[in-house]
């Protein structure tokens, strides 16, 4: 339930309406429009059609007048609900436990807000649309300047980082349950049991609809505990996907268990980046000076400071009590950056009270980089969230590759999680797409999402802290749920070199390798396969020539909008024919 749901549930403030509840003289003005407009529109016009700006802006201006007149949370719960469950988005259960925390966001912001309208609030859930550019639209200094020469990697002194990412622990999770539930989320214990051939949840997970049971988090962790690695990069999303049950409470015990597992497993230390699961309610991260309990995420903020302590130094706790994201340098000429771009995701409300540059964290990292750029320290970047998903707030993702484009060299590595995938993006500079200067590696997931299991060794150079190579390592999961009383079969999936046949992870090569696979499909095919991990339900569904396309744009949009270099790539494609 995201962005195109909340279009929806503003439809709550025109059912008051209908409902013939009494209205002040402002609610009457702005109702009066909703109902003209809604007279305008064509016949048999539905939902989606109808999320439009104008549409949306005159709704929500609708739901925050009736907040100022005095409409309290539990009604605007109640008439959100009946929405809900009126256009069956959800069951009522569902439906309650997703708007409740929710609805406290939005009051909280109406009431403290000055100048919140309608046309914000669309600004945030159309993005698309652009119907709010003025308030989404801002720059932080990037300060002017080459970035420094470096040395190509050689090889030296190499080690290794072992990559996890999007744990999605449920402790509900109970074999034998239903994969059919017809909720976010199957396979929990209060739901029906699975009746028919292939319905039921399997032991160790599921491709569709499932999380993560705590037998298989622990039976990876066994696996990656048998490789050599000096640290571990957790690039977020502990988590599970029932969001219409989560609570701070709930939420501190599945971090604080899977946080015990890193310190019973692993005995390097853990870099953990937040997910955008982390807070409840889910991808809200509260403003800057918001001190009300029942809306601030600084329960979260305080708890990891406590949980990741002993992996940290205590100067590192300043920025993350502040907004979950820290730096720290475990090794000489190393810095790793560990941001919270949790803040970015166009599902965060809290970007409609205040949507420029959040807890000043990009303007924190230029600081850190210039740092590290005058003390020729190499970075490695930390985050959840790939900044090109579409998801990323335009402004957010632009600034960010500005930044990445002048410090291009010193940030020698570049983590992400979010996807669930086993997933690669070329970043190119901000002023020249044909130079690429940066390639965030994603860490695929423990999360089954249409995929096997998976996790990831990288191989890094001990002087440059470039990527040197990765592994990825797997097991089938149709062939463990057979017999669970059998030890899981992992497997080395591939080694990035070996599998594409390039001589370095370089931003170049990487970005010649993507030239190649416009020539020979071959290599894209192999590429989506390890995106999924080989895994069945991937292999049965196949990829064609559009899938094929979009497959080779994924890998270059880093910028929310930007598709110069996908329409490239395409023409490539197209001429190879």
């Amino acid at each position: 339930m995201g962005s195109k749901l909340l279009v929806y549930l503003l439809f709550c403030a025109f059912v008051c309406v209908s409902k013939g509840k009494p209205l002040g003289d402002e609610l009457q003005s702005v109702s009066q429009t909703l109902h003209t407009y809604l007279d305008s529109l064509p016949k048999g016009i539905s939902i989606d059609d109808f999320a439009t700006c104008t549409s949306c802006k005159i709704v929500a201006d609708l739901l925050i007048a009736e907040r100022k007149l005095g409409m309290t949370n539990e009604q605007l719960v109640k008439e959100a609900d009946f929405v809900c469950t009126l256009l069956k988005i959800e069951s009522a259960t569902i439906c309650e436990g997703i708007i409740r925390p929710n609805v406290d966001v939005f009051a909280y912001m109406i009431d403290n807000t000055k100048d919140i309208s309608g046309k914000r609030i669309c600004g945030l859930i159309l993005p698309e649309k652009d119907c709010d550019s003025e308030h989404y639209d801002w720059s932080i200094d990037v300060p002017e300047g080459n970035t420094v020469d470096k040395p190509k990697a050689t090889g030296t002194n190499p080690y290794n980082v072992l990559h996890i990412s999007d744990i999605h622990y449920d402790p509900r999770y109970t074999p034998g349950k239903t994969t059919q539930c017809g909720a976010p989320l199957c396979c929990q214990d209060d739901q029906d049991d699975g009746s028919e051939e292939g319905t039921s949840c399997g032991y160790w997970a599921e491709y569709i609809s499932a999380d993560t049971p705590i037998q298989t988090v622990e039976e990876a962790f066994k696996q990656m505990a048998t490789h050599e690695f000096d640290f571990v990069y957790y690039t977020g999303d502990t988590i599970r996907h029932r969001v219409w049950s989560t609570s701070t409470e709930n939420n501190t015990k599945e971090i604080i268990t899977i946080t015990d597992l890193f310190k019973k497993y692993f005995k390097v230390p853990v870099f953990t980046a937040l997910g955008n699961h982390e807070p409840h309610p889910v991808n809200t991260w509260s403003s800057e000076g918001v001190d009300d309990p029942s809306v601030s995420t600084q329960w979260l903020f305080n708890l990891i400071a406590e949980e990741w302590g002993e992996w940290l130094p205590e100067e590192a706790k300043a920025t993350l009590l502040k907004g979950g994201f820290y730096t720290v340098s475990p090794k000489k000429s190393l810095r790793i950056v560990v941001l919270n771009n949790n803040v970015c995701y166009n599902e965060n409300w809290w970007l409609i009270n205040d949507s420029k540059d959040p807890y000043g964290q990009l303007a924190w990292l230029v600081e850190v980089l210039l740092e590290a750029e005058k003390m020729k320290e190499n970075v490695h970047l930390l985050m959840h969230m790939p900044t090109g998903t579409g998801s990323c707030l335009a402004s957010w993702s632009r600034e960010y590759r500005r930044i990445l484009s002048r410090f291009a060299n010193t940030v020698a590595g570049h983590f992400t999680g979010h996807s669930h995938k086993d997933e690669m993006w070329v970043y190119y500079d901000s002023t020249d797409s044909s130079k690429p200067i940066s390639v965030g590696w994603n860490g695929a997931s423990l999360n089954s999402d249409k995929s096997n299991p998976s996790y990831k060794l990288y191989h890094i150079d001990g002087e440059t802290y470039d990527v040197l190579d990765f592994e990825e390592w797997t097991f089938n999961l149709t062939q463990a749920n057979l017999d669970p009383t059998k030890d899981v079969e992992w497997y080395k999936l591939y080694s990035f070199k070996e599998a594409y046949g390039v001589d370095s992870l370089e931003p170049s090569a990487v970005d010649d390798l993507l030239v190649k696979m416009t020539k020979d499909h071959s290599l894209i095919q192999k590429y989506y396969n390890y995106k999924f991990r080989n895994s069945d339900y991937a292999v049965k569904e196949g990829c064609d020539e559009s899938c094929e396309k979009t497959l080779l744009c994924n890998m270059v949009s880093t910028m929310n909008g930007d598709t110069t270099r996908c329409e490239e790539l395409k023409q490539l494609y197209d001429g190879n024919q």
